[in-house]
């Protein structure tokens, strides 16, 4: 579990740097301005994405159950994305925007709808694959019963 909390907050941290550079400062910067500006915005989707589904696995693998692992998932990323975009609104030639934020959501809630419906997918074979043993541990005793 250290492993995984290792990774989430190393991730963090990039996601941190990466919205306090500034365009064209440093080599950061640079690397940056590079990026066309709608790419920039769009790349809130998937980055945040990815951060939930980092938290809400590591919430699963704590044996959390899958709606709290979820909502907590969401929350934690949300509000990440939160105060990424303050600490953003403090740097010079960045700006804290609603629609960043808004997007940071949409990823976050990407994440969730993929892991529910991973999880809900896999059920069914679970739940198959446990009936057919039972059903196999029954025959087996009654042809031993015989």
């Amino acid at each position: 579990m250290v492993v995984v909390c290792i990774v989430i907050l190393g991730y963090m941290v990039l996601l941190l740097g990466l919205a306090v550079a500034s365009p064209g400062i440093g080599l950061t910067g640079a690397l940056l301005a590079l990026v066309p500006d709608d790419w920039r915005d769009w790349a809130h989707v998937p980055a945040y994405g990815i951060l939930a589904w980092l938290v809400m696995q590591g919430f699963r693998l704590r044996g959390w159950p899958l709606p709290y692992a979820l909502l907590s998932g969401l929350a934690v990323t949300v509000t990440f994305g939160l105060w990424t975009e303050v600490a953003q609104g403090s740097i010079p030639g960045r700006e804290a925007s609603l629609p960043d934020l808004a997007k940071d959501g949409a990823g976050a809630l990407l994440a969730a709808v993929m892991i529910g419906c991973q999880t809900l997918i896999g059920r069914p074979a679970e739940i198959a694959g446990s009936q057919a043993i039972e059903e196999l541990s029954q025959t087996r005793k009654g042809s031993r019963e015989r």
